[in-house]
């Protein structure tokens, strides 16, 4: 008994461990309709989404890292927080956190079965906060394309984008690695505040989305999170990640795809860093009202890209003073 109330002990999230973090705007509690959504008893802390309507968290998640004597650790990077798989649903996160520091992702979207089943579509998710301190990603919805990097090759069986209806806002997302990877014709991030270690803040597949008022910054990528969590396995060190490739908001044939309104921040300095990265023919995305901070190069456009550029603001970053500076 005395182990058993130890262990409960050690995997209950203490109050002084809570985060603080806030979505951007709080929001009233949702009405009673809501269907609620609470993660199994465990220590995972996940659940899963499979009948349309309006959804909300009624708990914070607070999944931590596990591991044993064999030096076996999880969850592991397959898993969710929240897995969705069914048509047709809202989140309404209610204020509420999804938090782990193992490798899960906070919400994504899966097949019921692997066959010819399409990832589910028209899903909203608003009103909360994804704190992610290991390897997953704040929002996975991917139908036939991983994305691991900024110029991965589209498989050759895609021919073309479904519209899939997917709606991000008012969103804190803080992770060590992609922030939100998506696909889909017609996909919408507005009034949301990004902040990344990965590969991007941001990746895109498919046209017509929009990038609307948000706040989205790349920051430099730091361990333990990022050699623990296996992001490294494929370089020598942390200097081979930061030569790699890396951009705040990377879209692949986003063709009509508009951003504007937000913020966008690309900390340190690198010519392998981008603020915007277009690539795959993304042809005509409209680029317009965002502030830029740091580098001048507001786009990089490859394979064909293009975009019309409108309104776009470019300030230097502030220097930090003497008694602002980081002691380690």
């Amino acid at each position: 008994m005395a182990l058993l109330l130890c262990a409960i002990w050690l995997l209950w999230p203490a109050e002084q461990t809570k985060s603080f973090l806030q979505p951007p705007v709080p929001t009233p509690h949702p009405l009673l309709f809501c269907a609620e959504v609470r993660p199994k008893f465990g220590s995972y802390q996940e659940a899963v989404i499979r009948e349309p309507g309006v959804h909300c968290l009624s708990v914070d998640f607070w999944q931590r890292r596990l591991s044993d004597f064999a030096g076996h650790t999880g969850p592991t990077s397959h898993s969710n927080l929240i897995t969705i798989t069914t048509n047709d649903v809202t989140i309404d996160m209610s204020n509420r956190t999804l938090h782990s520091d193992g490798n899960s992702n906070g919400v994504a979207a899966q097949r019921i079965e692997q066959d010819d089943r399409q990832i589910p579509t028209n899903i909203t998710i608003k009103n909360g906060v994804l704190d992610l301190r290991g390897a997953g990603t704040g929002v996975d919805i991917l139908d036939q394309w991983p994305m691991n990097n900024i110029n991965d090759q589209a498989p050759r069986k895609i021919s073309g984008f479904r519209k899939s209806g997917i709606v991000l806002e008012n969103l804190l997302i803080k992770t060590d690695n992609v922030g939100i990877k998506l696909e889909g014709d017609g996909n919408i991030i507005r009034n949301c505040i990004i902040e990344s270690g990965g590969h991007s803040a941001i990746t895109l597949a498919g046209p017509n989305g929009q990038i609307i008022n948000n706040i989205i910054t790349l920051t430099e990528p730091m361990p333990p999170a990022h050699g623990a969590s296996g992001l490294l396995s494929q370089f020598d060190n942390l200097s081979d990640f930061r030569k790699k490739q890396r951009a705040a908001i990377v879209l692949h044939r986003a063709t009509g795809t508009v951003i504007s309104g937000n913020r966008i921040e690309v900390k340190g300095t690198s010519q392998t860093y981008h603020n915007i990265y277009l690539t795959d023919a993304s042809v005509s995305v409209h680029i317009s009202d965002n502030t830029i901070v740091g580098s001048a190069d507001i786009v990089t456009s490859t394979k064909g890209s293009t975009a019309n550029m409108k309104d776009n603001v470019v300030q230097k970053h502030k220097k930090k003073q003497w008694w602002h500076q980081d002691i380690f």
